[in-house]
């Protein structure tokens, strides 16, 4: 909690969302409906425009959120994908008017308003031996959220899916001048969403307007190359906990080019 402001602790969704952290009883889906009462709530107590309200909650719960996974470990963030799963099938309507409340232009919460512009603002980070290692830790926990949250996706351009950013961890780690250990992040999106991104590569998805020259893209040939160097980098990283990394994600790429999804 000494990371947080006291606004931010104060916040109902902040509550929310880390109760089902720290209590080993909370459930995603008794998350869910905690947030869903403090929405009715925040609506009766406060005087703002109704849009106004409902545009801060939003934000708040995607602040709290990500903030919380940054300094969550990934195998402990299992809980946390399970609640932006449940959120995301549960659409909104508002009693007042009848209609399905938004921000952002975004629905509450199918569309999960402020989710890729919070993360969006969130990732820019370069590896450097300099960083202290908790924003080393907090960045990579990040992507690892990222990645299982896109595994979770139920298709390619799902709310959940980010597969661009596992693109842009990969452009950075091997196609870049970065250091050897940005390679420990892209690890970390093939262990965690390895099938997905395989299916981008396949389905040579691309990002970007039609007139971006280049455009950015998934393909088979780049999957190729990145698996390659991850490989190399067991020669360059020696750690013992890069090394498990690197062993996961070439296990995990191993299996969905066996299973030829």
């Amino acid at each position: 909690m000494d990371d947080f402001g006291p606004d931010l602790i104060a916040r109902p969704e902040f509550q929310a969302v880390n109760r089902l952290l720290e209590s080993p009883d909370a459930s995603a889906a008794e998350t869910l409906q905690q947030l869903l009462q403090a929405r009715e709530d925040l609506q009766r107590s406060q005087k703002e425009p109704r849009a106004k309200i409902d545009g801060n909650h939003a934000w708040f719960t995607m602040l709290s959120l990500v903030e919380i996974a940054s300094l969550t470990p990934a195998a402990k963030q299992t809980k946390l994908v399970e609640f932006v799963s449940q959120l995301q099938k549960t659409p909104v309507t508002d009693p007042t008017t009848g209609e399905t409340p938004t921000a952002i232009d975004l629905n509450l919460w199918t569309d999960l308003p402020y989710l890729r512009v919070y993360l969006g603002d969130r990732f820019s980070f370069n590896y450097s031996r300099q960083n202290p290692p908790s924003q080393i830790e907090e960045w990579e926990n990040r992507n690892a959220f990222m990645a299982q949250l896109t595994a979770a996706a139920d298709h390619l351009g799902h709310a959940m899916d980010f597969s661009i950013y596992g693109l842009y961890t990969f452009e950075k780690a091997f196609e870049e001048d970065q250091p050897a250990e940005a390679v420990r992040t892209a690890c970390l999106w093939f262990i965690f969403a390895g099938e997905r991104l395989w299916e981008n590569c396949q389905a040579r998805r691309v990002f970007g307007d039609e007139d971006d020259t280049p455009r950015r893209g998934f393909d088979l040939e780049r999957w190729q190359l990145w698996k390659e160097r991850v490989s190399a980098a067991k020669l360059v990283l020696t750690e013992v906990d890069s090394q498990e990394l690197i062993a996961k994600a070439m296990a995990e790429i191993g299996k969905v080019e066996a299973q030829g999804i």
